[in-house]
């Protein structure tokens, strides 16, 4: 539901799809989904001495921060890294993102070969929670709906 017709972030849905098949992180557990444009700047100025300049579209990167609820984060990084020391081929997955526009209607975006790295485990003390932090880095992404 919006608020003063602006999205807010629990407008929004992820589905974690991994070569493995769907990473089950509850909706309660993802804190903070982060998604930017990777661009390649150029500039260029002819003899006419005009400047020129372009923009090359190089994928997408991002971050999901997420509390730990149970194992699933730490297994999926422990069978990569059990995949990667075995010699095996790990295909690419792809983010589903579902967002719930302020004027009632539904916009969903996919991320196009997507590959994860998990680059916080997430600090152990007493009475705190978890967080965990998984990244990504993606060729494209296209709109669905």
């Amino acid at each position: 539901m919006s608020a003063a017709n602006q999205t807010l972030g629990k407008d929004i849905r992820v589905v974690i799809t991994t070569a493995s098949g769907n990473l089950n992180i509850p909706t309660t557990a993802i804190m903070k989904f982060d998604a930017q444009p990777v661009t390649t700047e150029e500039k260029r100025t002819g003899l006419d001495g005009e400047a020129r300049h372009t923009v090359t579209h190089n994928g997408w990167k991002g971050s999901f921060e997420i509390d730990r609820f149970d194992s699933t984060l730490d297994d999926f990084w422990a069978q990569a890294e059990a995949n990667y020391y075995n010699g095996m081929n790990v295909p690419y997955g792809f983010i589903q993102e579902t967002i719930q526009e302020p004027n009632g209607g539904v916009s969903q975006y996919r991320y196009e070969k997507v590959v994860y790295k998990l680059t916080e485990l997430g600090a152990r003390e007493g009475d705190k929670t978890v967080k965990m932090k998984l990244e990504f880095m993606a060729s494209r992404r296209l709109k669905v709906q």
